[in-house]
């Protein structure tokens, strides 16, 4: 098992990056979705969804 890690340390090592990486974006998501905060820039005037937007 240790010659596994040793071996692939750098791969486990970026995988490990990649992985807080896509978890600190999907619980940014959930916090915003919760404080009722859009992704969007709020500029509803341009949007051709303006009409469908949870204001």
């Amino acid at each position: 098992m240790l010659s596994f890690i040793s071996e692939n340390l750098a791969s486990l090592i970026v995988g490990a990056i990649v992985l807080l990486i896509v978890v600190a974006v999907v619980v940014k998501l959930i916090r915003d979705k919760k404080n009722h905060r859009s992704s969007c820039g709020a500029c509803c005037s341009g949007c051709p969804m303006d009409s469908e937007c949870h204001k």
